[in-house]
């Protein structure tokens, strides 16, 4: 089969991401260094064939700002919203609960820096965010729903030092969420 064009593994690759809600990035953190994606990069190269393909299973291919990609469905908007909605409070809170420990939340954005599992939980255990986290019925310690909501979905990147960094959707994310002009300068 002619596979339309496309790297077979590739695409393999690309759609496991997609079906999964993960958004491909730009650049991967792969063992303390970031590395040019090769998912991100085939998408680039044959965005047109790809954005066709998924139109006929009902998806949409969408970029954020040129630097990551990311699938919806209409007939999901509502479970998209959700996910969407808990990414921005995770982001929002970790945000707020850096500053309030008096650390920059600019330390996101240094892929030598990062961000703490200890302190990750710390921020959770803040009492305004940990009201947040109950209401939004989202678990504790904090880490868990970074893990499994900013992590699992390429918004965070986990180093091998065990510390939280932003992807480049998450940048993004980021400095939209707080709007920024562009926070990560300071780092």
């Amino acid at each position: 089969m002619d596979n339309f064009g496309l790297d077979t593994l590739a695409s393999k690759a690309i759609y496991k991401d997609f079906i999964a809600g993960k958004i491909i990035n730009a650049y991967d953190y792969i063992e303390g260094e970031w590395l040019p994606s090769p998912k991100f990069r085939d998408l680039v190269d044959n965005l047109d064939q790809y954005r066709t393909l998924y139109s006929l299973i009902g998806f949409e291919i969408n970029s954020v700002n040129g630097e990551a990609f990311f699938v919806s469905r209409s007939d999901r908007t509502e479970e998209l919203n959700e996910v969407a909605a808990n990414i921005q409070v995770l982001l929002m809170m970790i945000g707020r609960g850096l500053c309030t420990q008096g650390t920059n939340p600019a330390i996101l954005f240094d892929p030598r820096g990062g961000v703490s599992v200890k302190d990750i939980d710390a921020i959770g255990n803040i009492e305004e965010i940990a009201r947040i986290v109950k209401a939004c019925g989202l678990q504790q310690p904090l880490t868990k729903p970074v893990n499994g909501t900013l992590v699992e979905r390429g918004i965070f990147h986990k180093t091998t030092q065990d510390r939280y960094i932003l992807s480049s959707a998450g940048r993004i994310f980021f400095n939209e969420l707080f709007d920024s002009n562009d926070i990560s300068t300071v780092a």
